[in-house]
């Protein structure tokens, strides 16, 4: 549950500070917020991965491997989570081009 929420974050991350960059409230511009998002995405996805190695060899408590099907799953929702997060820059990118038109 925890890798998941890890995974997750770059999300919230551009979703928040990629409207306050449209907005320009804060001083950081959208690609820089974007890029930020996308390294995010990157390493919170290893250490996670990290985590759940760690989690899965703890419970099995020196037992050979059995099944590792848990840490595909882990890299398939990265994925998934890593196209949803540039369907966000994308459509973001386009809302601050229609507010300098």
């Amino acid at each position: 549950m925890f890798t998941l929420i890890i995974i997750i974050l770059p999300i919230f991350f551009q979703l928040i500070f990629g409207r306050k960059a449209i907005a320009e409230s804060i001083t950081l511009e959208f690609g820089t917020i974007s890029m930020i998002s996308i390294i995010l995405q990157i390493a919170l996805t290893i250490i996670a991965f990290l985590i759940a190695s760690n989690n899965f060899e703890e419970q099995l408590q020196g037992q050979p491997y059995r099944c590792g099907m848990g840490l595909i799953g882990i890299f398939a929702f990265s994925f998934l989570f890593t196209i949803i997060l540039l369907i966000v820059i994308i459509v973001q990118y386009f809302i601050k081009r229609s507010y300098e038109e």
